[in-house]
């Protein structure tokens, strides 16, 4: 009798020890489970911030764009657009080059099929030689009964005479708003400059046309 009491007290003892490595490891389990689980919720939240940084640069680099784009076209007169910015040369004592050959500035006009404006210049051509300031006139009217924002874009044909266009006063990308059945008349005052005489890239071109297209503005 005294035997089989030890036996049944030593069954027991193991019983026991096993229960304790068994809740060990279910506790374990548990632990790695919660650590895998921390660990993927800071890789998803390391993902979304990559991800909205990278979507938030490129959307600031889209609107930066555009201004950019002008910059550049104003500066070098690239894709026909002529040159406004600042030029370091006195206009008021600015001389004609003598004896070159007179250049024939022609001008033209158009809308957009969603803008119900007409746009025409009031003078079709005007002759100057570099180093000339000149002035021209287009003349806008509201064709409908209700008052319109319109914006106006330009360029000049050929391309390569564009970085010598300099436009000192225009209406280009400026916001003008005409009233039912209105009609305005829209400075340009320009010059070539003196330097288009210096370029024997330029010695071909006789003829520089300037071109408005009116659109209406956004949200307007």
């Amino acid at each position: 009798m005294q035997q089989k009491s030890h036996r049944v007290h030593s069954t027991r003892q193991y019983s026991t020890r096993g229960n304790q490595e068994g809740g060990r490891k279910h506790y374990d389990a548990r632990m790695e489970f919660a650590q895998f689980q921390e660990e993927a919720r800071r890789r998803n939240v390391s993902g979304i911030l990559y991800v909205g940084s990278f979507v938030i640069f490129f959307l600031g680099l889209s609107y930066a764009a555009v201004p950019l784009y002008r910059l550049l076209c104003k500066r070098t007169g690239f894709m026909g657009t002529p040159n406004t910015e600042p030029v370091i040369r006195d206009v008021e004592t600015m001389k004609p080059v003598e004896g070159h050959r007179k250049l024939s500035i022609k001008f033209s006009g158009q809308v957009s099929t969603l803008l119900d404006w007409s746009l025409k210049p009031e003078q079709r051509q005007i002759t100057v030689v570099p180093g000339e300031t000149a002035l021209a006139f287009f003349r806008a009217y509201n064709c409908s009964d209700k008052p319109i924002v319109g914006i106006a874009t330009y360029n000049v044909i050929p391309e390569q005479a564009a970085q010598y266009f300099n436009k000192i006063q225009c209406f280009c990308f400026d916001e003008q708003q005409l009233d039912p059945k209105e009609e305005v008349d829209m400075p340009v005052f320009f010059f070539i400059d003196p330097e288009f005489a210096q370029d024997p890239l330029m010695d071909d071109i006789d003829t520089i046309t300037l071109s408005y297209t009116f659109f209406k503005a956004s949200g307007r």
